[in-house]
């Protein structure tokens, strides 16, 4: 398990008990007793409210949630800025870069357990790869402003979407997808779908896309693995995937 999401999990663990052990936490998570204090420091330093002795077989507990958690953010509000946070990372190194990072970890950390597995499931999804290249720039246009959120609903609702497509060689058809995710190479951004026409997996650039449509009939459970088969180069951007700090 990546070290990030071992985090948030180990926040989750914390939040859904008055208090437990570092055994306890060290089984539940499948790591040694020395990771898991490893960890619960970690968390401290993020701003996570943990008391007690950080020994094995110590008490562990989370104090009262409080300052950010009391700020209520939607799942699009948070993605927006993990978006917008590895966006901004993977441009340059930008002032206040490392208070960016550490407030989106302390962010992340502390936004409730079910809203937790939502982000993990739906970041899982989005890979930030390196800029397109200078090709690829020259000939990339804006992405039609409506796309955009019925995009978001698409993809975080599992339902089907549907548009008119120009491909490179300037030919124009109807799609109807499962837009299962999303590779961000800027400026250009890429729809990692199931075509459901041709029952197979296809890539469109959003800037390709004219006249979108929510299709209401056509639903879907997302398929990370099919994500990962899309990526031009599985093995180079698989770490990319679901990175959450």
């Amino acid at each position: 398990m990546p070290r990030g999401e071992r985090l948030m999990d180990l926040a989750d663990l914390l939040r859904g008990r008055e208090a437990t052990t570092v055994p306890l936490l060290a089984g539940e998570l499948g790591v040694s007793t020395r990771t898991v204090m490893r960890d619960l420091a970690t968390l401290r330093e993020r701003g996570m409210p943990i008391s007690g002795e950080a020994g094995p077989g110590g008490g562990i507990r989370l104090e009262g949630e409080r300052g950010v958690t009391a700020v209520h953010l939607s799942l699009s509000e948070v993605v927006a800025m993990w978006l917008a946070a590895r966006l901004s990372r993977g441009a340059s190194q930008l002032p206040w870069g490392d208070a960016a990072r550490s407030g989106l970890a302390k962010l992340l950390s502390s936004i409730p357990r079910a809203k937790a597995r939502e982000l993990r499931q739906l970041c899982r999804r989005v890979v930030i790869g390196p800029p397109a290249s200078a090709s690829v720039r020259q000939g990339a246009g804006a992405a039609p402003d409506e796309l955009l959120g019925l995009f978001e609903k698409a993809f975080s609702q599992g339902r089907g979407l549907g548009f008119h497509y120009t491909d490179r060689d300037g030919k124009t058809s109807n799609r109807r997808i499962e837009p299962h995710g999303l590779l961000v190479q800027t400026p250009v951004w890429y729809m990692l779908a199931r075509d459901v026409d041709k029952g197979e997996p296809r890539m469109f650039r959003m800037d390709r896309v004219a006249r979108p449509r929510l299709l209401g009939d056509i639903l879907f459970r997302p398929d990370v693995e099919l994500v990962l088969e899309q990526l031009p180069d599985r093995e180079h951007f698989r770490p990319l995937v679901g990175k959450l700090a």
